[in-house]
């Protein structure tokens, strides 16, 4: 468990340290005392050191607001909402942050946690698209956005101005056809900009009180990030006298330069042989290079990245052709020789002809962006290929994700399989699955091992960690587990405990040494041979010491590390200096897999009392051998007296030798009848067998399956009472046979009578189940306990070969 923790711990730790939000940990006082990196790249360092230890409100612009919040903090537990801060080099920087109490188990504040992002540069769009806004709606030139269809959806106050009238209403909705004087010029003009993307020139128009206009109108289409039109934006000048025209072009063009020049956005421009003419602030900012380093050198071969040098120029030259290009992604090369990922949009530059001068490229730095999105995959990837199973569900207990390892534990290949189920349904137990759930909900965690079943039906069990997801406003949004099948780790502690007891209660000693010798264990058994049950006089010792002879011992030592086992009788001096002997059996125990010794395992009995016997027999046998020596004498002399009465009783047996030879041949001839009947008899009884097997296989392969499919039809009464009297008297026909297989395995249940003869029979589990209305898991336990029976348990035996070969 503790193990556990401590993964998890790291896990955490690194999911922190890896954050790409800011994460900050203060001391009550408000000091630092631990920064992730993405905190120490916002504040522009290199170190840790160089933040942690100092006061947090050090790095706020204003001391007096940062004290406040502080103060806030304190009092409530949080606070959230943006602040105004300093980087290390002295630039200000915007960041939103969300500051909280961390309390521990007993309620008590033991430090701060601070989360937060910069959004600076947020901010700075936000402050640039309000200039921007301000400055259409107040521009001296007239501008106008209208639809695709031509209607006007917006106008500033300049171009009201121009056309006499006060009041938007009184243009939005209308067509840009009806302010011209000319509707077929107005026309042309209309379908150039939808087939060329862009227009400019003077036109002719009527002002609302009837009086006559002429503007340079330049109008274009405007793109969305996917290339597609979404609206028109025109842009004109009360043209009508001259002058006037003049300066507000020599103002527009100022103004225009001012906009390029400091839009939030990188902006280069090229002229026709692709050297750089335009360079604004932001793309001085991105690549480091001053307008004075890119200006009239070719824009690809200078700072183009070798691998892009290709894609872009066919960009660029397409745009100098004519032909836009939007969301363009290609790296170039910063001033330090960095690499900065860029998304382009390349548009044609005219000029008042018409004429194609250039390109202008408008750019967008995506280096973190797209930085973030690496990590997101990585994260991803990490989690779906982890070896541990984790799964994602709604607040509900519905879940909505379950990575690889998720499904092979459950025993699935697909997440359709799981996905929009109850994690309920997956537990043994619902109760205490619901128990867990409201434990998650209220604690916002919960822990520990878990029943659960797999999609076969079989039990597992689980250790599950289980954690409620929250948002950046504390909200809960979804639960998160991660749990590893321990079915197989419980099976084996059961089994090492079961071993355990074996060993320890085995009434034959038994000792386990390291492989230098030292003894680490010994159980009951050797402790009472031994003479004293304190193990501490025992462990530690070498195994050899406790011999008589050390010389012997030394060598059986040896054998056993070269040869793997040892196996003698050896005598043992046990604590009050007695000696004993034992018959020891010594081996070397290895690992699973590569066959590595991992330490030596002796297990022995005493036979000092059998020694001590055998050496009695030896010493009786010895008085016997006196006793036969002189009983052989006497009988020599007896055996004298017999030789003389053999010869008197030859010339009797001579005579019987006749009638002998007669009675014998007529013996053999009946030894070979009698040969012969015993194979017919044999051979008799196992065409019996063979005709009782052949018999009882037919009716079940032949006839039951359709008697089950018969019984599971409509059938009306009369044909039901048929069906049961065909059962009884197929069952009378068969009864026979089964009880022969009943005499067989008298140790049997009738249940498992009638499993064993399917199996026989070569049906799967899913066949007996339905042959015996039993479900799958009933079967497999039932066939368990017949392996048991017949004692083929953790052995590689077929059972149903097996059964058949009880029958050969």
């Amino acid at each position: 468990m503790d193990r556990d923790i401590k993964e998890q711990l790291l896990i955490k730790d690194r999911a922190i340290a890896s954050s790409i939000h800011g994460i900050g940990i203060t001391d009550l006082e408000g000091n630092i005392i631990y920064v992730n990196n993405a905190a120490v790249r916002m504040w522009g360092a290199d170190d840790p050191s160089d933040i942690i230890g100092q006061s947090a409100l050090e790095f706020a612009q204003s001391q007096e607001e940062a004290y406040m919040i502080m103060l806030e903090v304190l009092e409530k537990g949080s606070w959230e909402g943006e602040i105004e801060g300093f980087r290390k080099d002295g630039t200000p920087a915007t960041i939103y942050m969300a500051a909280n109490i961390v309390y521990n188990e007993k309620g008590e504040p033991i430090c701060g946690m601070d989360s937060f992002i910069d959004i600076t540069d947020r901010k700075k769009i936000e402050k640039e698209l309000r200039i921007k806004d301000f400055a259409i709606a107040s521009s001296v030139q007239g501008i106008g956005i209208g639809d695709m269809e031509g209607n006007i959806t917006y106008v500033n106050k300049a171009a009201l101005r121009m056309w006499g009238a006060n009041d938007p209403s009184e243009v939005i909705g209308r067509s840009s056809l009806e302010l011209a004087q000319d509707q077929e010029e107005a026309e042309k003009i209309m379908l150039a900009v939808l087939e060329n993307g862009s227009w400019e020139g003077e036109v002719e128009g009527f002002r609302k009180d009837g009086s006559p206009i002429t503007i340079f109108l330049s109008a274009s289409i405007v793109y969305n990030d996917n290339g597609e039109p979404i609206c028109t934006m025109d842009s004109f000048i009360d043209i009508t006298e001259l002058d006037t025209y003049r300066k507000e072009m020599e103002r527009v063009a100022q103004d225009l330069t001012q906009l390029i020049d400091t839009a939030n956005a990188p902006i280069f421009g090229i002229d026709m042989a692709g050297k750089v003419n335009e360079w604004n602030q932001m793309a001085v900012k991105i690549t480091g290079f001053s307008k004075g380093d890119v200006l009239g050198k070719n824009l690809v071969k200078n700072f183009i990245t070798d691998d892009y040098k290709t894609s872009v120029t066919k960009v660029l030259d397409n745009a100098l052709k004519g032909k836009q290009t939007a969301n363009f992604e290609f790296p170039l090369y910063t001033k330090n020789n960095q690499r900065v990922l860029v998304l382009l949009n390349a548009t044609t530059r005219r000029d008042s002809d018409g004429n194609i001068t250039g390109v202008v490229g408008v750019g967008q730095d995506i280096t973190d962006r797209k930085q973030i999105e690496e990590e997101l995959r990585i994260k991803e990837f990490a989690i779906s290929s982890s070896i541990q199973g984790i799964g994602i569900g709604d607040l509900e207990g519905n879940i909505t994700y379950v990575n690889k390892a998720a499904l092979r534990m459950w025993g699935a290949k697909d997440a359709s399989e799981v996905i929009g189920r109850s994690s309920l349904e997956l537990a043994q137990s619902q109760e205490e699955a619901e128990k867990i759930m409201l434990a998650i909900l209220e604690n916002g965690s919960w822990e520990g091992e878990v029943k659960g079943i797999r999609k076969d039906g079989t039990p597992a069990i689980l250790y599950l960690a289980a954690n409620i997801v929250y948002n950046d406003n504390g909200e809960p949004i979804c639960t998160m587990d991660s749990f590893i099948d321990i079915t197989e780790r419980k099976k084996m502690e059961k089994e090492l405990r079961i071993k355990d007891f074996a060993v320890s209660s085995s009434i034959q000693g038994i000792v386990i040494a390291d492989l230098l010798g030292n003894i680490t264990y010994v159980n009951q058994s050797f402790l009472k041979m031994w003479g004293n049950e304190d193990d501490s006089t025992i462990i530690g010792k070498a195994a050899i010491s406790f011999a008589k002879d050390q010389n012997k011992a030394e060598k059986a030592f040896e054998k056993v590390l070269d040869y793997g086992s040892w196996n003698d009788e050896i005598e043992v001096i046990i604590e009050d200096g007695s000696i004993l002997t034992v018959l020891l059996s010594a081996n070397l125990v290895t690992s699973d897999k590569d066959n590595i010794p991992i330490c030596m395992m002796a297990s022995f009995v005493d036979i000092t009392d059998r020694k001590n016997a055998e050496n009695k027999l030896e010493r009786v046998n010895e008085e016997l051998e006196i006793r036969v020596g002189e009983r052989t004498r006497e009988l020599l002399v007896a055996n004298e007296r017999m030789m003389k009465e053999i010869e008197e009783r030859k010339v009797i047996e001579a005579s019987l030798r006749q009638t002998e030879e007669e009675l014998r041949q007529q013996s053999l001839n009946l030894q070979e009848t009698n040969t012969a009947l015993k194979i017919l008899l044999k051979q008799r009884e196992q065409d019996k067998e063979d005709l009782e097997d052949k018999v009882l296989s037919n009716v079940k392969e032949l006839i039951l399956p359709y008697i089950e499919k018969l019984e599971h039809t409509r059938l009306d009464k009369s044909q039901e009472t048929y069906l049961e009297i065909l059962n009884s008297n197929i069952n009378e026909i068969v009864s026979p046979y089964l009880k022969k297989l009943s005499a067989q395995f008298q140790n049997f249940t009738p249940m498992q009578l009638q499993v064993a003869d399917l199996v026989k029979a070569g049906k799967t589990t899913k066949e007996i189940s339905e042959v015996l209305n039993l479900s799958d898991r009933a079967i497999e336990f039932h066939r368990n306990n017949i392996r048991k029976k017949l004692g083929l348990k953790n052995k590689k035996m077929n059972l149903r070969t097996y059964l058949l070969s009880l029958y050969q």
